[in-house]
């Protein structure tokens, strides 16, 4: 799927076009680029399976840690796994020292293998 996302559109359609930006409050050129109309729906046709495909992973992840039965194990893997949280950010959320989300998370995929 990640070749597909990275590999260029078929056509070589590729526009550009240029325009004044004020927001620094002094007018200066800046270049816009893109693909042309002629590439937007193999464009989002690839969004729309790439999105699908994020999908049906994180319903499994969810189904995942849905079957961990220990609720404290199943928090931090959900923060840490699902909401990108450091160790160190889920201890403090959490009351924990990190070493022990460290240990938690260790133990955990110990158990599973």
């Amino acid at each position: 799927m990640q070749e597909m996302l990275d590999r260029p559109a078929k056509t070589t359609e590729y526009v550009g076009d240029t325009a004044k930006d004020y927001r620094t409050g002094k007018p200066h050129s800046i270049t816009i680029t893109g693909y042309g109309q002629q590439d937007y729906p193999e464009l989002k046709e690839r969004y729309y399976q790439k999105l699908r495909q994020i999908q049906q992973e994180i319903a499994f992840l969810e189904s995942f840690l849905d079957q961990v039965t220990d609720p404290q194990t199943r928090d931090i893997l959900r923060l840490y796994y699902v909401n990108g949280l450091t160790q160190e950010q889920i201890a403090e959320e959490l009351g924990y020292d990190a070493r022990t989300i460290r240990r938690k998370i260790k133990i955990f995929w110990e158990n599973v293998r």
